[in-house]
Formats: structure tokens, C-alpha cells, sequence
């Protein structure tokens, strides 16, 4: 005789309850196992995708802060002796899952990010590592022509970037990102401008009118009416050193430092600045000594 032992809805239902939340779980588990691995050099290379992985990243991570509140209300009120159904109802959270889905989207961009940032220091700065020691001269020079042919490739690379990453990520993120990079490409031509010890007129005007164009272009690029100093940390420091180099004359030099024009240039920058564009003079002299009195 084959005993046939019936099992109550309520039994199955109190069984069911927690293999769905176990499940749900799992398959969460799951993505942040088998998506890195199974695209992991589309991730790693082609900007679209490590976008569209932080975005799911974010995503996930931002619906586990409430998926266990949203259906916890939702599981029948347990009795006093379903001891299983009382721990579900008091376990059943994904909040833990949270820092692990921010930390897959922080790793997939952030990998992105340095990539994009090796790549543009091989397409701009290896032109223009002697473009510091050109300024000296009064005529173009190759170093010129080779500084203003690594600004549009570099331009050129964030153009690419700018439309991979606009319609997926956030604004705020794809601001932040363009930013990074924009620094990036700013950083390589101050250190150029900052090893110069003599920079004749020719090169000042030049050199202004190019980092006039970067600033344009890189302000097209992020698309947006707000303040792009929020968004790149070197941009008022490149603007500061692009109005400088305008100026012809000591007398309008001391106007913009008493107007706040050279508040994100350091004294001993702006010194140094000085003395490679203008010849000694006395004007110079105690505009120098000022500057070396601000701590």
C-alpha cells in the first residue's frame, strides 16, 4: 500500500515564499557573476558597453534599496508558531546587495575612465612633448603646428566619447566623466606652458588663442549652460593661464590680479608666468616681490 500524505495550500505557500525570495537573489547574484565575465572586453574596451554596465549597475542597485520594503508588506501576516514565515518577513531585504552593484558600476566606468585617459595622453601628449622649450621663438615652429594638430585629435576623441556616452549615462555623471577627461587634456598643455622659461609675444598670443579653442570646444562638447569649473577641476586654472598670456603689458597684468582674473593661479605660478614673458624692469621687479610676500 503506497501511503499518500497531503500537503495543505498554506504549507506549499509558506515553502513558496521563500524560494522566490531566495531566487530573486540568486539571479541578482548571477548578473554581477556572469555579465563582467561573458562581456568582459567589450566592458573593458568599447565605451558604449562599460556605460550601459554602470547604468544596470546603478539601476540594480538603486531598486535593492527599496525591493524588499515593496514586497515585504505584501507576504501574509505570520502566525505566532510559523517561525519560518516571521524570519522571512524580518530577513526580507536586498539593502546588503546595494554596495556591491555601486561598486560593479563604480569599477566598469572608473576602468573606462583611466583607459580614456592613458589614450589621451598618447594622442596629445606625446606631440607636444617639446612644445614647453618652443615657446622661446618668435616664428611657428613645427612644435606649433604639432601642438595645434594634438588639441583636434583630442578634441576629436572626446567628440567619440561625448556621443557614446550622452543618451545612456546620466547627466550628472556624464558631465563629471567628460570633466576628468578634460582635465586630462588641460594638465598636458600646462606642464608644457609650466617648464617654459621664455615665452616670447608670438608664442603668448598663440598659445592663448589655442587654449581659447580647447576651452570652446570641450564646452560644446559637455552640452550644458552650467558653470563648467563644477564639472573640471583645472578648467578656471587653464582659463586663468589662457587671460594671462593675452596680456601685453605689466600695467594690465597688475589690473587682473587686483580683479580676482589669476585667483586660480598659485603666487609662485604667476611668478614664474611673469618672469618667463617679461623682461626685468623694475615694474616687474616689485610686482614680483609683491607676489613672493603672499603666502
Amino acid at each position: 500500500a503506497v501511503e499518500v500524505t497531503s500537503t495543505s495550500p498554506d504549507s506549499v505557500l509558506s515553502l513558496l515564499r521563500p524560494t522566490l525570495y531566495r531566487t530573486s537573489r540568486e539571479m541578482l547574484g548571477l548578473f554581477r557573476a556572469i555579465i563582467p565575465a561573458s562581456h568582459g572586453k567589450e566592458v573593458a574596451h568599447v565605451p558604449r558597453t562599460a556605460a550601459v554596465l554602470h547604468n544596470d549597475a546603478v539601476f540594480l542597485a538603486h531598486h535593492c534599496l527599496t525591493l524588499g520594503l515593496e514586497y515585504k508588506e505584501k507576504f501574509p501576516t505570520a502566525d505566532e508558531d510559523d517561525a519560518r514565515g516571521k524570519l522571512l518577513k524580518q530577513t526580507c531585504i536586498f539593502v546588503d546587495m546595494v554596495p556591491l552593484f555601486r561598486e560593479l558600476a563604480d569599477t566598469c566606468l572608473g576602468d573606462m575612465m583611466e583607459l580614456q585617459k592613458h589614450q589621451l595622453a598618447e594622442i596629445v601628449g606625446s606631440r607636444i612633448t617639446y612644445f614647453g622649450p618652443a615657446l622661446q621663438s618668435d616664428e611657428s615652429l613645427h612644435e606649433w603646428s604639432e601642438a595645434e594638430t594634438a588639441l583636434a585629435a583630442g578634441i576629436y576623441h572626446l567628440r567619440h566619447l561625448a556621443q557614446a556616452w550622452k543618451p545612456i549615462l546620466a547627466p550628472s555623471v556624464f558631465l563629471r566623466s567628460m570633466g576628468y577627461l578634460a582635465d586630462v587634456v588641460f594638465t598636458l598643455y600646462l606642464d608644457q606652458v609650466a617648464i617654459a622659461t621664455d615665452i616670447s609675444p608670438s608664442a603668448c598670443q598663440f598659445t592663448s588663442a589655442l587654449f581659447h579653442k580647447a576651452t570652446v570646444d570641450i564646452a560644446g562638447l559637455l552640452g550644458t549652460p552650467q558653470d563648467p569649473t563644477k564639472f573640471s577641476m583645472e578648467w578656471g586654472h587653464f582659463e586663468a593661464v589662457s587671460k594671462f598670456l593675452e596680456l601685453n603689458h605689466l600695467s594690465q597684468v597688475e589690473q587682473a590680479l587686483s580683479s580676482g582674473v589669476f585667483q586660480n593661479l598659485g603666487s609662485q605660478e604667476l611668478a614664474k608666468l611673469i618672469q618667463a614673458t617679461f623682461g626685468d624692469s623694475p615694474q616687474r621687479r616689485g610686482l614680483l616681490n609683491g607676489l613672493a610676500s603672499v603666502v
